[in-house]
């Protein structure tokens, strides 16, 4: 059985249905969880079920992605399924990871006042963070740097953590809460800062779907798959999941995240008119009663007894 750390790209190697096991995916894959439980033990935290399901789901997700056969595919042979990698990196790996932080374990891990705090302040302030995505996304796309990176392990490895370190990032503004995050926004900036970041991914998606040649030397000298791709039909079909799939991803995940924001501000909305209601009604008694004993003599009375 062969055996390698990372998922990546070797020229002229058939495809063949023969396990490698990475062992850096399953090395991060328990240190992620390993090390999630161990913080909650080391601070005498009590495990939140839900925040750990989210946690363990998105290094499931990372995990599913990375390891072989998926892992090898994206990297080495077909572009479709890199860009699968991708998306599932960035728009559901990502996430499902902050969504299993609890605040205690972020200012653990970013104390307040410290140099670490400070550069996640300012990395995730929206305006940078939907720069340092977008950056990470067409520079991780060019031809270039596919076709370098992703012919070693330790490249392909660095573009994966790139690609996460980006969405973790692009993503911590707009699902962390205010006031435990300065950083946090909400509606309607955050259907903005999302829709700005699908527009823009349309761009490199737009590219891969109506180059007339091949734009990556790896995938289209790869050895051929039982699939019937050419390189051409393969890359318009990244394009084409990039826009729409990565789309679809995004857009949903908006949609959830307005409805959740809808049921909020109407919750509040009615607690408002319950208070307004009640503070009229105690308006309403206070004149009727002094409708009824206009001069105070009810008051007198319970004094000066007849």
């Amino acid at each position: 059985m062969n055996v390698a750390f990372w998922c990546s790209s070797t020229p002229g190697q058939i495809w063949t249905w023969r396990y490698t096991p990475f062992l850096g995916v399953w090395l991060v894959a328990a240190a992620a969880i390993g090390g999630y439980l161990a913080a909650h033990r080391r601070a005498g935290q009590p495990v939140d079920r839900r925040r750990l399901r989210f946690w363990c789901l998105g290094v499931l997700a990372l995990f599913l992605v990375s390891e072989w056969p998926v892992g090898q595919l994206g990297v080495g042979y077909l572009a479709t399924v890199g860009i699968a990698r991708y998306i599932v990196y960035s728009f559901v790996a990502a996430p499902l990871l902050i969504a299993g932080l609890p605040d205690w374990l972020v200012e653990r891990w970013f104390p307040t006042g410290t140099r670490r705090e400070r550069v996640l302040r300012t990395v995730t302030w929206w305006p940078i963070a939907l720069l340092v995505f977008n950056v990470v996304l067409f520079g991780t796309h060019l031809p270039v740097t596919v076709d370098t990176l992703k012919t070693t392990q330790l490249g392909s490895f660095g573009v994966d953590v790139a690609h996460l370190a980006a969405a973790l990032v692009w993503w911590w503004p707009a699902m962390r809460r205010a006031p435990a995050d300065p950083n946090a926004i909400e509606e309607p900036l955050r259907a903005f800062y999302l829709f700005a970041s699908s527009v823009l991914m349309f761009v490199p998606a737009a590219f891969l779907t109506f180059s007339p040649l091949p734009l990556y030397g790896l995938y289209e000298l790869a050895p051929p798959l039982w699939l019937g791709f050419d390189p051409i039909a393969d890359q318009q079909a990244a394009g084409i999941m990039m826009n729409i799939g990565g789309g679809f991803v995004l857009w949903g995940i908006i949609a959830s995240l307005f409805l959740r924001w809808a049921a909020e501000q109407q919750a509040r909305d009615a607690v408002t008119k319950r208070q307004r209601d009640a503070r009229t009604l105690q308006r309403i008694a206070a004149l009727a009663d002094d409708d009824e004993d206009p001069a105070g003599l009810g008051h007198d009375r319970s004094r000066h007894p007849t």
